[in-house]
């Protein structure tokens, strides 16, 4: 398994010590940080507690990063860990199990 360098320079898995499943999903989202304007990422995994995307555009990883997703409000996330393009979020705030199911419904309708 590969171990890759986590926001808090600690060593940590990607598929490791998950509280919550994954639903597998590919969608294209927006994201941005504080000091960038909205840009193209693809979510390949959601959960109650967070997901896995693939950027692009450099994410610094000291900076919480803010996802535009169909049906519901803009959240707020931090990046846990980050192997090159792909990057592991957790939701500052979990999302409530049916608004998970809402929004995976929603983002398998696009694809």
């Amino acid at each position: 398994m590969t171990q890759l360098r986590g926001a808090d320079d600690t060593q940590t898995s990607p598929l490791g010590n998950r509280r919550n499943a994954r639903e597998i999903i590919e969608a294209e989202i927006f994201v941005r940080q504080s000091d960038s304007q909205l840009f193209r990422a693809t979510l390949s995994d959601v959960s109650v507690s967070g997901f896995k995307m693939t950027s692009y555009t450099y994410l610094d990883d000291k900076k919480p990063v803010y996802i535009r997703l169909p049906g519901i409000q803009t959240l707020s996330a931090r990046i846990k860990w980050h192997d090159h393009q792909d990057y592991g979020c957790a939701f500052t705030n979990d999302l409530h199990p049916a608004v998970l199911e809402h929004l995976v419904s929603k983002l398998r309708a696009f694809e």
